[in-house]
């Protein structure tokens, strides 16, 4: 039977993995990924010291630097930071978040198939609570995933219309108290509907127009 209401920790077990945990993990594999391209620089400059690195310095350094920059700005999605909300697409936040999760030491192997319902509006949130959302997000899509080989690889959903913007996976695994918090962070929740994860966040459209009636200005037609 489908819930609209969030699942008690209770509900469901085990119990998702908490930000600490994950956001540890990440940095373990963050951490990796700078090291070997710190190491591939110095392989580079030592051997160009000794006349034996045939590669075109014009060419290996401009695309050494261009991987170190992808490595910093994954980390600087990793902090809390003092920042309202904003403006946000939320395949875009998703895409960062795989590409970040993709560093996960255990799970990095795992891939996630991003099915698009319709054309998700914009959402407003703090960008990196949404970040950290759904991060746990994939987090919990590739567990489940690896726990129940059968059911294929893991796959998460994005469908919105005018109201909100909602994004599903199946997943046997009851949120975390992390998840929920972060959720209700970003102005949205996380329920259950059948065996599926669903967090769903008020568009933006949605919120501007609440914010207009709030105001007492007239609601435009459509």
């Amino acid at each position: 039977m489908n819930s609209d209401t969030p699942v008690p920790q209770s509900d469901r077990a085990p119990a998702g993995d908490d930000w600490r945990t994950i956001s540890e993990e990440l940095l373990q594999g963050l951490v990796h990924a700078l090291n070997n391209r710190v190491a591939a620089l110095s392989a580079f400059v030592e051997l160009a010291k000794l006349g034996d690195e045939e590669g075109d310095p014009l060419t290996v350094l401009p695309a050494e630097i261009a991987q170190l920059l992808r490595v910093n700005a994954l980390f600087a999605l990793l902090p809390e930071r003092k920042a309202e909300a904003e403006a946000l697409d939320l395949r875009a936040v998703l895409d960062d978040a795989i590409r970040l999760h993709e560093h996960h030491p255990r799970l990095r192997s795992g891939q996630v198939d991003v099915i698009l319902e319709g054309a998700p509006g914009a959402v407003r949130a703090p960008r990196w609570a949404l970040v950290r959302t759904m991060v746990m997000l994939v987090h919990a899509a590739k567990r489940d995933a690896e726990s129940n080989p059968g059911r294929g690889g893991a796959r998460i959903r994005v469908s919105g219309d005018d109201e909100s913007v909602a994004v599903r996976l199946a997943t046997t695994a009851a949120p975390s108290s992390d998840l929920v918090a972060l959720a209700m962070r970003c102005g949205g929740r996380v329920v259950r509907a059948g065996d599926d994860l669903v967090l769903t966040l008020p568009s933006l459209r949605a919120l501007r127009r609440r914010e207009r009636e709030a105001q007492g200005e007239p609601r435009a037609n459509g």
